[in-house]
């Protein structure tokens, strides 16, 4: 089968489900200081908020995979969807910081339900279809963090607040999951699919995505340290002025949505493994060269490589998520996804304490370092060859 022969509506309803969790991160991540500014939140208190998204996050990805089965992804995506949504345009109206973290709470359990669900659809839709198609997905999911910040910074530029920012995102992320799950086929509202089965995982199968999730654990550490501290570093590493530390992410994040765009056909020519292994080196190398040259031009030079090589990293961890778990694919994709999304949430945290600690260029060579182990081990996502019976011999 083809990808041309996969339903228009089965390819649209994952788009428009990936767009609308973009949309929510993006406009949420872009929300934050404003957000901050309105409750007098230190950076401290602003980290335990976070905490608390991240807490529910977690939360959510270690129980959905069960309920895959049971509910199906087109259910799950649209509470989840609805939930995040309604979280983000509360968000800002919390009269407290308990509240708050209260609401915050319930957004991260919210995508992390929609996160689970999404990319177990989107293992579905690649297992049909026979060749990488994960990365088409998540582009969609990055173009959605580039329209979240940029509706966000249109609104404030133009004298509107952070309620009107949330309220309209928090509205987009609504309508685009239900666009979503209205074009959805059947067989993603089934309680009972032949294709999701049962979530049980053998032990062989439990190895192997205990490994792939440590590989996303690294993977996603480094991603979220390199998105929440580029700005940072420009700035107060190179001399850049706050604007251009902005556009020094912008860079980032807009490489990267380009990099998945293309990565299905190149992971197509060259192999998921090697493309896992060729992004993750050739982000190491350019996070090298912004560390050991720390200039403007050629930060920004290794931040287009550096976009680019890690774009598909997670997506191809994911895929093999998917093609491990086979039938049990929710279960496999709710503990990959967990791990990987613990070491999001642990790396911008971990590399500020260590930043306090030593300085921000020695914190961020743990990344690199990172990046490196995740070169290494992509060999650990190859498809598992049948072993030779006594006959083969």
């Amino acid at each position: 089968m083809t990808f041309a022969e996969i339903r228009a509506p089965s390819r649209t309803a994952s788009f428009l489900i990936f767009l609308a969790g973009g949309v929510g991160i993006g406009a949420w991540a872009a929300s934050l200081p404003s957000i901050s500014a309105e409750l007098q939140l230190d950076t401290g208190t602003l980290g335990l908020v976070l905490l608390c998204f991240a807490a529910g996050a977690i939360l959510t990805m270690t129980n959905v995979g069960r309920l895959v089965p049971r509910f199906g992804t087109r259910t799950l995506c649209s509470v989840a969807c609805t939930g995040f949504g309604l979280a983000l345009i509360v968000a800002p109206h919390a009269p407290s910081v308990m509240s708050l973290a209260l609401v915050i709470a319930f957004a991260g359990a919210s995508f992390g339900t929609l996160d689970v669900a999404m990319n177990t659809e989107a293992a579905f839709l690649e297992r049909r279809v026979g060749r990488h198609i994960m990365s088409s997905f998540h582009a969609s999911f990055s173009v959605g963090n580039l329209a979240g910040a940029g509706i966000c910074g249109l609104i404030l530029y133009a004298g509107g607040n952070v309620q009107a920012c949330l309220g309209v995102t928090g509205m987009s992320v609504i309508l685009f999951g239900a666009a979503g799950c209205w074009q959805s086929e059947p067989h993603m509202s089934a309680h009972k699919n032949p294709n999701q089965g049962s979530t049980r995982l053998d032990p062989t199968q439990r190895r192997r995505l205990l490994l792939v999730g440590a590989i996303a654990f690294l993977a996603l550490f480094a991603e979220g340290a390199l998105m929440d501290w580029t700005a940072v570093y420009l700035v107060g590493n190179a001399g850049a002025s706050e604007s251009i530390g902005a556009f020094g992410f912008a860079v980032f994040a807009g490489m990267m949505a380009i990099g998945r765009m293309v990565g299905d056909a190149m992971a197509n020519a060259f192999g998921p493994v090697r493309l896992l292994r060729l992004g993750s080196a050739a982000s190491a190398v350019a996070l090298a060269a912004i560390l050991g040259i720390p200039t403007v031009p050629i930060i920004f030079l290794a931040l287009i490589l550096c976009g680019f090589g890690i774009a598909n990293v997670v997506p191809a961890l994911f895929a093999a998520a998917g093609r491990i778990g086979g039938h049990s694919a929710g279960s496999a994709m709710s503990l990959v996804a967990t791990l990987g999304y613990a070491g999001l949430l642990v790396g911008p945290a971990f590399i500020g304490m260590l930043a306090q600690a030593t300085s921000l260029s020695a914190s961020l060579w743990v990344v690199f370092i990172a990046l490196l182990v995740v070169a290494l081990g992509a060999h650990a996502t190859r498809p598992q060859q049948p072993r030779p019976t006594q006959t083969d011999a």
